[in-house]
């Protein structure tokens, strides 16, 4: 039990730490609406399920080499930086607007974002090899505990956001919000740039 409780706390932790997909979801309940915002939620559950699941079932035991995780940081940095300059255009809030994201640009930013990938292979996948130990189709049962508990806290973060809207639709908050939103997948991509070296 203790294993599943650790599942479902790193799921936790890892739903509220600001990334990506977080930013995205925001960006996209102020663009598009509450429901289109979650959507991107449920798009990266499914992505992110399915990379965990191929890192438990295959990159462990291939192992990646420095030289592959660094490419994988250097991929996901300018990933970050095109949905950056995306995100900086908006200037108004519009529910008919176009998405910013796409079922393929989650999984394409999913599949980019190493440090996804080192979690899983480092900590994710070894914890969920240690669990399959101790009870048949451990490694599954760790994958699906934590799935939820990132479902729980991601969700309950665009709540959040989401109650904060009208304050940031005023005509001259709009422009600003979507900047810093901006700002911080930049930073983002800094950071996961930096990190390859």
């Amino acid at each position: 039990m203790a294993a599943l409780f650790e599942a479902f706390v790193l799921g936790l932790i890892a739903g509220a730490v600001p990334g990506p997909i977080l930013t995205s979801t925001f960006a996209e309940i102020l663009n598009s609406g509450f429901l289109k915002g979650v959507r991107i939620v449920f798009w990266a559950l499914a992505a992110e399920t399915i990379g965990a699941l191929l890192a438990i079932l295959i990159f462990y035991q291939l192992g990646l080499s420095t030289l592959v995780i660094k490419a994988i940081s250097i991929g996901g940095a300018i990933v970050l930086f095109w949905l950056a300059s995306r995100v900086w255009r908006i200037q108004q809030v519009d529910s008919e607007s176009t998405q910013i994201m796409s079922f393929s640009k989650v999984v394409l930013l999913t599949a980019l974002n190493s440090g996804y990938w080192i979690f899983w292979i480092t900590v994710g996948v070894p914890k969920a090899i240690i669990f399959n130990g101790a009870i048949v189709g451990g490694r599954f049962i760790y994958l699906i505990v934590f799935e939820i508990a990132w479902l729980f806290a991601t969700m309950l973060l665009a709540f959040i956001f989401f109650k904060f809207r009208p304050l940031l639709q005023r005509k001259n908050l709009v422009g600003l919000t979507f900047k810093v939103l901006a700002a911080l997948l930049v930073l983002l991509g800094i950071k996961t740039f930096i990190g390859a070296f």
